[in-house]
């Protein structure tokens, strides 16, 4: 659920960036109660505005920033894994998204936030609890490991995801038929963390299984290591808990 902004922090706004999350925040943004241009494209002209959030890849952060900083007062960007660099706040809705959720998708998220000053952080506060997400900092040299903990959240279950739905296929199993695995196990996950709720061959010891889904893997096999490995040293740790 989102709130109205508060009269001293409630800015007018130009999104510069009408890709997936630009598209999205400035109707989540208008729908809050902001004034919002946008979304622009990046090297769109508009009238002076207090804020200008950039919702461009990281790479063209700088030159939209450059841009941008003419006709605003305060910049921002979205990104995850870029420092303030040329701008005074950031805020990182820790989600994905594909362009075309309502403005009710930001309630309930986390959002990484920081500022220059304390206003410039109590601004990017301010937007992300006004958007219903719960906002916590990260400053510049945590940056990174936030951000590769949201690829291996999100990027990289895909990828395992995709490695087992390739094998399932092969068996005649259908994608349908693993959704319900996969959402218990995030929901064990989130309850208990991974150690406590490790299941399955290697958490068992039973090798000679691993052996056989190894042989199975084919030209996964590399990607099966690789797991199985860091899944031998979970299941350590659950021994030693």
């Amino acid at each position: 659920m989102t709130s109205t902004p508060s009269p001293a922090l409630a800015p007018t706004i130009a999104v510069l960036g009408a890709g997936r999350l630009g598209t999205v925040l400035a109707g989540a943004l208008r729908a809050a109660g902001f004034t919002v241009h946008g979304p622009l494209g990046r090297d769109a002209e508009f009238s002076t505005v207090d804020l200008a959030i950039l919702c461009v890849p990281d790479a063209a952060i700088s030159d939209a920033a450059a841009t941008a900083r003419p006709q605003a007062h305060r910049l921002a960007h979205v990104s995850g894994a870029t420092g303030l660099g040329g701008v005074d706040l950031s805020i990182h809705p820790l989600q994905t998204f594909t362009g075309g959720e309502p403005p009710e998708v930001f309630a309930g998220i986390g959002a990484a936030v920081d500022g220059r000053t304390d206003a410039d952080l109590a601004l990017a506060t301010e937007i992300a609890t006004t958007l219903g997400m719960h906002p916590f900092r990260v400053d510049d040299t945590h940056r990174a490991s936030y951000h590769a903990a949201a690829s291996f959240a999100s990027n990289f279950v895909l990828t395992v995801l995709d490695a087992a739905e390739e094998l399932a296929n092969e068996a005649g199993v259908e994608r349908a038929h693993l959704v319900p695995l996969v959402r218990q196990t995030v929901e064990n996950w989130a309850a208990s963390g991974a150690a406590a709720v490790l299941t399955g061959p290697i958490a068992r010891g039973d090798e000679a299984t691993v052996a056989r889904q190894r042989a199975a893997s084919g030209h996964l096999g590399d990607l099966f290591d690789a797991l199985a490995a860091a899944t031998r040293d979970l299941a350590g740790r659950k021994d030693d808990a």
